[in-house]
This record gives C-alpha cells, structure tokens and sequence, in this order.
C-alpha cells in the first residue's frame, strides 16, 4: 500500500523549496524520498540512508529524545505537528536548530516532515536576550545614577531660591527657577524613557520558539548579580533543563521584572531564590525575597497599570509599571501570575505558564 503511495507533488515541492523535505513510509521503516536540503541538513549520504533510517538520530541531543517521542505520540493521534522544534550536535561541535512540520497519510502509514534549519534565527534570538538584558541593567544603572544627583540638585536649587526671594533678588531667583525646572524635566526623560522600553514588548504578538527555562533564568542572574553584589541570588530546582515551546522574549521580562521588584525591596545581604518546577502541562516559577514585603493595603493595586509605585530601599523611583507589565505578559501567553506577602517579611511571587 505506501509503495503506491503518490508522492510526486511532494517531490516537486521538495525539489523547489530550500528546506528539507522527506517522505517515510512507517510500515516499512524506511526513506521514499528525501530531497538535497534534508541530506544537507544532517550531513547524510542518500545511500546512506536508505540503508539506515535512524542514522539522522545518531546526532540529535538527549534531552530532545523524549520530547520527539511525546510529538511523534501526538502525530499518531492528531495527524499533523506544527513547530516540533529539535537540536542536533554535529561533529564539529555545533549546534544546529531545526523546526519541522510533520503530516500524516494513509492512516499514519506515511508521513511528510517539512524541516528547517532555525540556526541563525535561534542565534539572533538569544542575541536579542542577552542584548535585552543588558539594555535593562543599562536602563536601571541610568535611572539609579542619574535620579539621585538630578534629585540633589533640584533640592540644592529649592534651597538658593528660598534663600534669594527672601533677600528679594527677583532676577536671581527667576533664573534658579528656570533651572529647576529643566532639572525635574531631566527626571522625568530618563524615568519616561524606562517606562517605554518596559512598555513596548507587552503590546507585541506571541513568537513561540523553544528553549530551555533554566538556561534563561541563569542568563538573567549572571547579568543581575554583576550590578548587585550585595544581595544573594539562589536557583533551586531538581530539573537540569525545562525545555518548553514560548516565547523566549516575554519569558525575560516577566521574570526580570519580578526579580527587578525583589531586588528593589530586598535590604542588602538579603536572600532572593527562584524555584522552578513543572506541574503537569504547566511549569511554575516562584520568586521568593526576605524584603520588606508588600503592605495589605496595597495588595489590590500591584497589578495594576500607572499606579504610583513605592521608593525602593536605595532610593529607587517607580512609576508602577514593572509587576502590571508582566501581569499583562502572563496573561497573553495563557498563564496566571499571584503572590503572597506581609508587611517586613518578605513576599513570594508565583508564575504559572504553559510548556506548549
């Protein structure tokens, strides 16, 4: 029956198109077709395999193991795979990302796999993670260090002006007016300028991909620890990898601004741990700090959008932004976000997110 199986078009496609293309008949465990990208892509001889199927294994991670047999479960039952996303560790020590579309025919019997090399895209990805990261850490530093001076100043001219229009030196204190005016526009630049970048990926489209959640997480505290020495950042989770099909970007910024809120209210020496573990479909993230903890009064208002926020213990201003922006994350990518906290002893927040 698949040796009759009519797989011309599919051929034709392969042929013309620049990703790899196979037909595999399932009964008879072997190749009816692979076109020049597929063979390119796991670096194969056509003779090859013919003569070993599985060889296009013999590179692939062993952590994607289990998660192809679960995707080749559901094929069976769906007919059909989109994103089915893989790693292959080739000889020269590279990685390559693939992503493959899969289709079933005659009642399983055959099956099409569309695959595509997502190397590079998988590279600028991570690029765009690191580059974010840093952005954020930049836009933090910038805010911290230029507030506080910008405050001061604005405070010393306060003080002059008080001074001059008590002595009646109208012209002097005119001028001191103008330029504490310009000095609280400075403020209001850099906290502006914070505000948009945090908003600006919230009002953006899902892009799923796959990665691995303690990999990011570990990304992000290496950044975080450089810029605050003084407080202690602990990872405990009993997983290696957690690897899950979302968006990577999003995944960033809910986590970096929750751990951005710790580290606000967390006094120095203090302790913030990120647990990880997975719950059936899902997987939770709790963020747990020994701060001072979240005022009862407050609770109703901290996911919610341009409520003024509170002073950070070094002095940080907030503008409220940070915890309604990963709320609203949270909930685009189909998860739940809630916390637990008291008054000076610290608060727990827990994010709840789908693996698929």
């Amino acid at each position: 029956m698949n040796s009759k199986f009519d797989y011309s078009l599919i051929k034709r496609v392969g042929d013309l198109t620049g990703n790899g293309v196979v037909v595999y008949d399932t009964q008879n465990k072997k190749f009816l077709y692979a076109n020049e990208n597929f063979l390119n892509i796991f670096e194969v001889q056509d003779e090859t395999l013919q003569l070993d199927s599985k060889i296009i294994l013999r590179y692939l991670y062993t952590e994607d193991f289990d998660y192809l047999k679960s995707r080749s479960e559901e094929l069976l039952t769906s007919g059909s795979l989109s994103t089915t996303e893989f790693r292959l560790k080739m000889p020269n020590n590279v990685t390559k990302h693939l992503s493959c579309e899969v289709i079933a025919f005659e009642n399983n019997s055959v099956i099409t796999a569309f695959v595509k090399d997502v190397s590079k895209t998988k590279k600028h990805e991570d690029f765009l993670i690191k580059y974010t990261a840093q952005k954020d850490i930049m836009l933090d530093m910038l805010t911290h260090n230029l507030s506080g001076p910008l405050q001061l100043s604005k405070d010393v001219i306060t003080s002059m002006q008080k001074g001059y229009s008590e002595n009646k030196m109208l012209d002097v204190s005119k001028l001191i007016c103008i330029m504490q005016e310009n000095t609280q526009q400075c403020i209001d630049i850099v906290n502006d300028f914070l505000r948009e970048e945090h908003f600006e990926s919230s009002l953006t489209y899902v892009r799923k991909t796959r990665f691995d959640v303690i990999d990011k997480i570990n990304i992000m505290l290496i950044k975080l620890k450089e810029i605050n020495k003084e407080k202690v950042f602990v990872l405990k989770s009993e997983l290696e990898n957690l690897y899950i099909n979302s968006d990577a970007v999003k995944f960033f910024q809910i986590i970096h601004n929750v751990l951005s809120n710790s580290i606000k209210f967390t006094n120095p020496n203090g302790v913030i741990e990120i647990a990880v573990k997975v719950d059936n479909d899902f997987y939770i993230v709790e963020i747990k700090d020994d701060g001072i903890g979240i005022p009862q009064e407050m609770h109703h208002l901290i996911f919610q959008d341009r409520v003024k926020g509170r002073t950070g213990l070094n002095g940080e201003k907030s503008k409220g932004l940070g915890l309604s922006i990963a709320h609203r994350l949270v909930k685009i990518m189909g998860g739940e976000i809630g916390f637990e906290s008291c008054e000076n002893e610290g608060c727990t927040f827990f994010i709840r997110l789908p693996k698929e």
